[in-house]
């Protein structure tokens, strides 16, 4: 006993000492940050969890890092983007919202906060704090989660040998099965007995992302084996490349998407792409050099998944591609027909390049709308989705063609590809949404957009309702939710005669979807924000935002909550932002509704007549109107 206590005291003053040295530290790096896409800085690559789980929240730390004086840069193509061509329009008419400035309107927290540290309570009780969070799972749990990352991952983006990753797997568990068992880990004593290798590094960051994926983004596990390989792959930025290093990169990239931190998903996943040239598997010779045909159809799966990963999280961010199309030889080797979702994204990604050209890499609202450029590209993109193969083809509800006892897997990819497609088409034709003169001088192209997001968000609520396909990766499914949700805002405040009983029911699918938000995820935070500035600045502008209690839809949300078991202040969702309550996904809700009702009736003549789009921007209440309209356009214009 009195060895125990002995042994324990001197647990308790070395925790005071790393107590101490630690708030030193964080003193004199609190301040700056190292420039590399991992968050804790080198200081706490030797720290254990017990001690990481001490140390007070630095910024170099927080996943909100990114909240910094100086602003990122935000693409045309991005959502983000347009939340900046709405400010800069408040500030030239002189209109601004309360507390205005870089963190009022725009959001430039751009990424989630981190899950709260790991404590000691938090952990088995009798694995010890240091201990290497492999140690913490059994074969049965590990194998779980390797299935579930390569339905959810794997299968769709196959760079790794899911075979050799299950072979390893078992053979890695039973020998730790066999240590605890022989007693040569003592799971209660410190020391964290890590296992480091490369392969091992690999599982943990596939146990990772599948568990955070699990969690809908949060997953204090999951967070632990991120922060254990940390190291490990900031050491690939360093050291000479290899295919594992990249498929590491690619892995640690998926994670950060995951939790939701797209840009670094895109800066991560930029990294993959550097390396892939480093080791010049964008030419054709580099291939020759593999001998083993395992290792050859290994390195053209890893680069082309990070071909389409790069693309995916450029548009998602509005920034730049790593890999060019110029710089790949046009001789490229492609992956076989045993990937057909991987083949289908490689061409899709190739439109996506031309679509980028198009849209996406200039202020669209200063060029001209190229009819011939759209009607092209979105032939391009009709006609990719035909080509695909017949396996990977959504059977639309609508349709009355539909397949029962799909496999999950297959069908989750029909509903992504089906999803992309009306994306793609979206990004093509949503200039013409930009103004309500562009509407009404490219009316079709107009309602061609509207169709394609209402269907967008019909396709949504079916999957919502009959599978569980949405909520598992509701990260993913929500970008496509908002993009369809901003065409059908700004078609009804742009041309409200035009598409507002038209939109109407659709945008209220959208927002029983919105309800299903985490009120915390980034997603949320955003469109609460967006929500936040039109409310500040529409009744300047005319429109009139009710908080009408008595509202059907309004009150219909609130009693289908009460049905279902869930708590709803009504004051909270009918107070119009008054109270610090509705930023939740019922109060976006909420205000989302009175916000498109107020824009479905602007502008509206004083004997209760609508305009319509054409006769606004032609017709004899032009002049009386049009400036204002083309003020709302500039405040409107790609809100979201």
């Amino acid at each position: 006993m009195s060895g125990q206590i002995s042994l324990l005291q001197e647990q308790v003053d070395q925790l005071f000492a790393n107590l101490s040295a630690l708030k030193s530290q964080v003193d004199i790096q609190g301040a700056g940050s190292i420039g590399t896409p991992f968050h804790p800085p080198d200081f706490t690559r030797s720290m254990s969890i017990s001690q990481l789980s001490a140390m007070p929240p630095s910024p170099a730390r927080q996943r909100s890092k990114s909240n910094a004086k100086r602003p990122r840069f935000q693409g045309p193509a991005s959502n983000a983007f347009n939340l900046g061509v709405a400010k800069t329009s408040l500030k030239t008419m002189g209109i601004t919202g309360p507390g205005d400035g870089d963190e009022g309107i725009i959001t430039m927290d751009a990424t989630p906060m981190g899950s709260p540290p790991l404590g000691n309570d938090m952990l088995p009780k009798a694995l010890h704090a240091d201990k290497d969070p492999i140690w913490s799972v059994s074969k049965q749990e590990a194998m779980g989660l390797i299935n579930f990352w390569q339905e959810e991952n794997g299968a769709l983006y196959p760079f790794l040998d899911i075979n050799e990753i299950i072979r390893y797997a078992d053979m890695l568990f039973s020998f730790i099965e066999a240590a605890v068992r022989q007693g040569l880990m003592q799971g209660a004593l410190p020391g964290a007995d890590a296992i480091e290798d490369e392969k091992t590094s690999i599982l943990k960051m596939i146990l990772a992302t599948a568990l955070i994926l699990r969690g809908n983004g949060k997953d204090l596990l999951g967070d632990r084996f991120f922060n254990n390989v940390q190291k490990v792959v900031e050491r690939t930025l360093s050291e000479p490349v290899d295919v594992k290093s990249i498929s590491l990169l690619t892995l640690t990239a998926m994670y950060h998407f995951h939790k939701d931190d797209e840009v670094l998903a895109w800066r991560t996943i930029g990294l993959a792409a550097r390396q892939c040239f480093e080791l010049g598997l964008h030419r054709r010779e580099a291939y020759d050099s593999f001998t083993d045909p395992d290792e050859r159809t290994s390195a053209i799966r890893t680069f082309w998944s990070v071909y389409v990963l790069d693309r995916r999280w450029s548009f998602g961010t509005g920034m730049p591609f790593a890999l060019q199309d110029a710089d790949i030889d046009i001789n490229l080797p492609k992956p076989d027909d045993s990937t057909p979702y991987l083949t289908a994204m490689i061409t899709y990604s190739v439109i996506g390049s031309k679509v980028w050209k198009s849209v996406g890499n200039t202020d669209s609202s200063q060029t001209p709308i190229k009819n011939e450029d759209i009607s092209f590209l979105d032939f391009q993109v009709l006609n990719w989705h035909r080509s695909i193969p017949e396996s990977l083809k959504f059977m639309h509800p609508d349709s009355g063609r539909q397949v029962s006892n799909l496999p999950r897997a297959v069908l989750r990819h029909q509903v992504v590809l089906y999803l992309r497609a009306n994306q793609m088409r979206i990004l093509i034709y949503r200039p013409v949404l930009h103004t309500a003169t562009s509407i009404a001088e490219n009316m079709e192209f107009a309602q061609t957009v509207v169709r394609v997001a209402k269907d967008t968000v019909r396709t949504l609520t079916y999957i919502n309702q009959t599978s569980d396909i949405y909520k598992t990766q509701q990260i993913l499914f929500n970008y496509f939710l908002i993009s369809a949700l901003a065409v059908l805002f700004l078609a009804v405040a742009h041309a409200p005669a035009d598409f507002s009983a038209e939109c109407r029911d659709e945008f209220y699918q959208a927002l029983d979807l919105v309800r299903c938000f985490s009120s915390d995820s980034y997603v949320s935070k955003r469109l609460w924000k967006t929500i936040k500035m039109l409310k500040e600045v529409g009744p300047r502008l005319g429109l009139n935002i009710r908080n009408d209690a008595s509202d059907a839809h309004s009150s219909a949300a609130v009693a289908m909550a009460g049905l279902a078991g869930h708590q709803v202040d009504e004051m909270a969702i009918y107070s119009n932002g008054q109270n610090g309550n509705v930023d939740t996904p019922h109060g976006m809700a909420s205000d989302l509704t009175n916000l498109f009702e107020a824009a479905g009736n602007y502008p509206v003549l004083q004997n209760g007549f609508g305009l319509s789009s054409a006769e606004l921007t032609h017709g004899e209440f032009a002049s009386a109107f049009g400036n204002e309209n083309d003020e709302l356009a500039r405040i409107l214009r790609d809100l979201f």
